[in-house]
């Protein structure tokens, strides 16, 4: 018999129900845990930019927010990370009617026309079959993510994103699963784009610079410093080392030159560690843990 006919059991098309996005279709979800004072000034500025702004809070011993008719605020009663954090802001948004978000660490700021400006990008790459990144400035690292030329033409493609951003199809996402729990925190957002590319999204970001970002903590001195410290504490650099060699070993067989950088990262982690960060032996003891979590545990079982 020539040709193919679907299966019984076969995975219904994640992409069956999306739609491209405008201003009313689209929510935020930012998830919280002891942020800074400044934090109500910037949840003040997205919520001038979406109908509605999801704040997913990690048990913070003290979070003053004041909800109202477009900010809704869900408190978990403990430190859950923020993949499930995520999770849990996209069944939110479903449920509400939303069919778009854009996903917020609580320390970046967006520009004034922020969701215009994203419209904007989608309507140029004609298809809403996408995760589209916002470009930024990294103001600890003083530069632009993404230097990609004109800022007039059309978003280019990327392998991954990061969380803090990211336009994304509610229902796509939760059709393919959302982010992995069990990552906890780091390279969820890079694990969930390479899925969501397996799926058939293309992965963009925007030429123009779209909001202010902060990568890891403020790093003193040369510019080296800068780019190799990230100054997380020792329990961050177990996650670092862990989730970037099982996101590996998850996609290297389809993205083998992307999983080449994360091994170089790694190693710039490592290295980071050893010549410019306080509590050197403390971190490095957790970071190599990490590594030897990332090669030894089954991740394909560990969901």
């Amino acid at each position: 018999m020539s040709g193919s006919s679907p299966t019984h059991g076969a995975e219904p098309d994640p992409w069956r129900t999306v739609h491209p996005p405008t201003l009313d279709s689209i929510c935020a979800i930012v998830v919280t845990f002891q942020p800074d004072a400044e934090f109500p000034d910037r949840l003040d500025r997205l919520s001038t930019e979406f109908r509605r702004v999801f704040v997913i809070d990690n048990a913070s011993s003290s979070l003053r927010i004041r909800e109202d008719d477009k900010i809704r605020v869900l408190q978990n009663d403990h430190n859950v990370g923020i993949a499930a954090a995520l999770n849990r802001g996209l069944r939110d948004a479903h449920a509400a009617g939303y069919a778009w978000a854009v996903t917020f660490d609580q320390d970046s700021e967006p520009v004034e026309g922020f969701a215009e400006a994203m419209l904007a990008s989608v309507r140029a790459l004609k298809t809403c079959r996408l995760l589209l990144g916002a470009n930024y400035v990294d103001v600890h690292r003083r530069r632009l993510a993404h230097h990609v030329g004109s800022q007039r033409s059309a978003p280019v493609r990327r392998t991954t994103l990061i969380t803090s951003g990211m336009l994304l199809p509610v229902g796509f996402a939760l059709a393919i699963d959302g982010f992995r729990e069990d990552f906890f925190i780091d390279s969820v957002d890079h694990e969930f784009c390479l899925r969501a590319a397996d799926h058939g999204a293309g992965v963009f970001v925007t030429r123009e610079p779209l909001m202010r970002h902060a990568i890891g903590a403020p790093v003193a001195g040369v510019r080296w410093a800068r780019a190799l410290s990230s100054a997380h504490p020792a329990s961050r650099k177990y996650f670092i080392a862990r989730n970037a060699l099982w996101t590996v070993r998850l996609h290297a067989y389809r993205h083998p030159l992307w999983s080449l950088r994360q091994f170089a990262r790694v190693i710039a982690e490592a290295v980071g560690i050893l010549l410019f960060e306080t509590g050197r032996f403390t971190k490095i003891g957790a970071f190599l843990r990490g590594i030897r979590d990332g090669v030894m545990v089954d991740v394909r079982r560990a969901r």
